[in-house]
């Protein structure tokens, strides 16, 4: 399946046929870009499946890569759905409205708890997509979905991580070399307790830390925490449909005319398609849909890695070049180590997101949740990244492969 291609017509969810979701509501907290390690939201009612009944969605961030892509998912598989978006942009706002006719619009962003705890207050299901360094507005959620009135059915609550949370011990460690390499590769199906215990090292990881204190006490929400790797390919969204790491890359390679990479480009992190990581979200909910109480899936145990593939940065920073050599848009695929403080000018960040190390692959996913990812590698879509960038720049691509 090509980059970018909508699922194939005959793709449904296992609950769009004779299944029906009971009186639920879900809330959908959703990022404006690929960074899921900054700060957006989004908010999704959801009601039930019968003939005579919408489902009910409100959101926030609808218009970010991530979001906009499940956005789009969740209605492409459950048209039914009805969808409020809480927005902060008017264009934006505009543009959600232009895509989706059947969603509302709602002003206001993470900082309005208020609005954000009425939301949580009506939802069966949250999902909480951009909230990693937005503490306040993660306890809002959580405590308004603990602080529901006594029912037949446990609210459900799904949070988005970065996957340098696997990297924490690098950062604090004051002798680390950015671009070095590591050995250690997390299991979140039989690794799940070092996992754990790892991230309770580092009180920065504020929201993960939350999300796993609460995991563990005795609590009516069932929650699951999902980690994404570098998440690459064309969103499907209104708004946003570009990734950060891949792109940012492909630019500074264009813009300086020469390949670059931050030390040995020898550090790994996993990698996942923007449309098999909004399948693996979409399978989360139609579980919480459905009531599912797995304790596999929800509770002390759901964390969820979604990397399906793993390349060196080195590797990446080599295929960028080559491409980009290979489209006449530099004069060279030679690579150049780059000092960190440069690195970190030419792509903000850089040397965090594309020098150190996040390995791990999806077990629990594919072991829980009946999810394997089905679209093109990474490697099979740095050209195509390169190309995106250079039209972006204004560039002229002189031929194709």
């Amino acid at each position: 399946m090509k980059e970018g291609a909508d699922q194939p017509d005959n793709f449904f969810s296992p609950y769009q046929k004779e299944k029906h979701h009971n009186n639920c509501i879900l809330h959908l907290l959703i990022p404006n870009n690929i960074n899921h390690d900054q700060n957006l939201s989004v908010s999704v009612p959801l009601s039930q499946r019968l003939p005579s009944a919408n489902m009910d969605l409100n959101s926030t961030g609808a218009s970010g890569y991530i979001g906009g892509d499940l956005l789009h998912l969740l209605l492409k598989s459950h048209p039914e759905f009805k969808v409020r978006a809480l927005v902060r942009d008017a264009s934006k706002g505009a543009a959600i409205t232009e895509a989706f006719q059947q969603v509302e619009l709602v002003n206001g962003g993470l900082d309005d708890t208020d609005i954000i705890a009425q939301e949580a207050k009506e939802a069966d299901i949250v999902i909480h997509l951009a909230a990693t360094g937005h503490l306040e507005s993660v306890q809002t959620i959580y405590d308004a979905l603990a602080n529901k009135s006594k029912g037949s059915k446990s609210p459900y609550y799904i949070q988005i991580s970065g996957a340098s949370a696997l990297a924490a011990g690098e950062l604090a460690d004051k002798t680390r070399v950015f671009g070095s390499g590591s050995d250690v590769i997390y299991n979140d199906l039989s690794g799940i307790d070092s996992i754990k215990s790892f991230i309770r090292q580092y009180p920065s990881r504020a929201v993960d830390n939350y999300i796993i204190s609460v995991k563990e006490q005795e609590s009516p929400v069932k929650t699951a925490l999902v980690i994404p790797p570098i998440i690459f390919g064309k969103g499907r969204g209104p708004g946003n449909q570009r990734s950060m790491q891949i792109p940012d890359l492909a630019n500074a390679t264009l813009m300086r005319q020469r390949g670059l990479r931050v030390g040995a480009g020898e550090s790994r992190w996993g990698n996942i398609h923007i449309q098999d990581l909004s399948r693996l979200f979409l399978r989360l909910v139609e579980k919480a849909a459905e009531g599912d109480q797995d304790e596999n899936i929800w509770g002390a145990n759901g964390v969820f890695f979604t990397g399906v593939g793993e390349m060196s940065f080195g590797d990446i920073s080599r295929r960028v070049a080559i491409a980009a050599n290979d489209f006449n848009l530099i004069p060279s695929n030679e690579v150049d180590e780059v000092d960190v403080e440069e690195f970190d000018r030419l792509i903000p960040r850089g040397s965090v997101l594309l020098g150190t190390n996040a390995r791990a692959g999806a077990d629990r996913a594919k072991a829980t949740l009946d999810w394997e990812p089905e679209m093109n590698s990474l490697e099979e879509l740095i050209p195509q990244a390169v190309i995106d960038e250079a039209r972006a720049l204004g560039m002229k691509v002189e031929q194709w492969m």
